[in-house]
């Protein structure tokens, strides 16, 4: 009998030490994936309230994450340098004119973030014009990636068409704002092989999806994101925080 239980409990610290050593070498460091903030489209959009934005916020401070830029992090990448554990990215989509005050809790707070803008859409009812990206430039940790041009869905159109959504937009922030734009996202997260090659030819360093993606391996032409809503309590946030998460979740087609 304790020959057996022996062997059982061999087992189960093998299956433990196999299932740590799985979660160890697949953690990866989660870039949070924002879009409004504006509360009266929480039930219809992925938008969440500022106050629970300010909350959120403040777990990562309290928790003392290091956030750092998406720029900061894809270096680490590209050079192939040890990742920290304890790294958080924020990221925000589309440049709607509710993440004003998103941005004061991100100056507050002292935390980098990047804001993927859409070119034709600055300006334009409902985004961000020009002097106000310009100003939150000027006085907090924000910087700017690209969103394309148009938000077209990359994969469903012309090659021509994918450079200028892609080249085009890259080259235009950084004529409008006079800075370089090194980070890009891509609608719907949405993206195949040929996408991917374009992307890496228009000069980025580095380009996100959602939860999509051909593999859970790292790839800083695909970067998964974690999509952060209004319902995200501590519990749920420290999940999402693990560096873990990813691992649970299956891979949705990129295109």
């Amino acid at each position: 009998m304790r020959k057996i239980i022996k062997i059982i409990s061999g087992l189960l610290i093998l299956i433990f030490l196999g299932f740590y050593s799985y979660l160890y070498t697949h953690q990866a460091t989660p870039i949070l994936m924002y879009h409004s903030f504006d509360k009266t489209r929480i039930n219809n959009y992925a938008a969440v309230s500022i106050k629970k934005f300010y909350h959120q916020m403040e777990f990562i401070k309290d928790r003392k994450y290091n956030a750092v830029s998406l720029s900061d992090y894809c270096k680490l990448l590209k050079e192939n340098k040890p990742i920290p554990r304890n790294l958080v990215v924020i990221t925000i989509d589309d440049g709607y004119k509710d993440n004003l005050p998103a941005f004061k809790i991100l100056k507050q707070f002292d935390f980098p973030a990047t804001v993927f803008l859409i070119t034709k859409n600055i300006g334009t009812l409902g985004y961000l014009s020009k002097e106000e990206i310009i100003l939150a430039l000027d006085n907090s940790k924000i910087s700017i990636g690209s969103h394309t041009n148009t938000h077209s869905e990359l994969s469903k159109i012309p090659e021509e068409s994918i450079k200028d959504e892609l080249a085009g937009s890259k080259s235009a922030l950084e004529k409008i704002f006079n800075q370089q734009v090194e980070t890009l996202a891509y609608p719907s997260g949405a993206f195949n092989e040929n996408v991917l090659a374009i992307t890496r030819e228009s000069g980025y360093l580095c380009a996100c999806a959602t939860n999509r993606g051909f593999s859970k391996e790292t790839d800083r032409f695909a970067l998964r994101r974690i999509k952060i809503t209004d319902k995200d309590n501590d519990f749920t946030l420290w999940a999402k925080l693990s560096g873990y998460y990813n691992v649970f979740k299956k891979v949705k087609k990129p295109y």
